[in-house]
């Protein structure tokens, strides 16, 4: 038993409405994907891909990205090539390297996937001004940093 009383103890904790807010977000995130016939882990996978320059995106890079296993990961990114929507090619450089690139298929979803998102965005945005939406931004980004230096990977 601790005989020290800490911040979670003692007050209001942060990480409880962080995760619960995360997961109301998700899931109205996730109803909006299904009428796509897209998962909110694959969606995350091609809006990665939608934001990088060349449409691809090496897969060690992308499965760190997504702060997932190396075993959920490569799942996501078979399931989206059984659907078509992304193909997996040797690095040009390094044959040992495997790129994820978006196909036609998966270009085609581009303007949905980022709908569905939008949709929820917009009301998380709703009740803040714009002041405060760059104070939650710089927060949450700060907060990012500061679990992702501190990140325990699994395998």
């Amino acid at each position: 038993m601790s005989t020290g009383q800490g911040p979670f103890v003692t007050s209001p904790h942060l990480i409880g409405l962080l995760i619960v807010t995360a997961r109301l977000a998700q899931e109205q995130v996730t109803i909006r994907l299904a009428t796509l016939g897209v998962s909110y882990a694959q969606a995350a996978v091609l809006v990665r891909l939608y934001r990088s320059a060349s449409g691809s995106v090496p897969q060690s890079d992308m499965i760190e990205s997504l702060a997932v296993s190396r075993a959920s990961g490569t799942l996501v990114l078979g399931e989206l090539q059984t659907r078509g929507l992304v193909r997996r090619t040797a690095d040009p450089t390094d044959a040992r390297r495997l790129v994820i690139e978006l196909t036609d298929a998966g270009r085609a979803l581009e303007h949905p996937v980022h709908g569905a998102f939008q949709e929820v965005e917009s009301v998380i945005r709703g009740s803040l001004d714009q002041d405060e939406v760059r104070a939650a931004f710089d927060v949450m980004r700060r907060m990012f940093e500061d679990i992702r230096s501190r990140r325990r990977t699994r395998s």
